[in-house]
């Protein structure tokens, strides 16, 4: 079963806008795959650290975003307890 994430689309990427995303409790995540434009989003952290932790892979974006999609990659911080960057590929049809 896919659990439900919202998502909102980011306009400002790079180090600097991606660690204010950070400190205000969200997490950097993109959106790419089935020939589509590549999408830059964030997550709310609480929301998307309940997810992982049980360790769900088939997740559906609501918000700006609406669809459903794998999560491809979870990139952590050195101690493993902050989630740093998510990677999203959509699923095919």
């Amino acid at each position: 079963m896919a659990e439900t994430l919202k998502a909102t689309k980011r306009e400002k990427t790079g180090k600097i806008a991606n660690r204010n995303l950070r400190r205000d409790g969200k997490i950097p995540a993109v959106l790419y795959g089935d020939g589509k434009d590549v999408v830059h989003l964030e997550l709310c952290a609480e929301q998307f650290d309940s997810i992982v932790r049980h360790g769900v892979k088939n997740i559906t974006l609501e918000g700006d975003v609406s669809e459903s999609v794998v999560m491809r990659e979870v990139q952590w911080d050195t101690f493993g307890t902050e989630v740093l960057h998510v990677d999203f590929f959509r699923a095919g049809k």
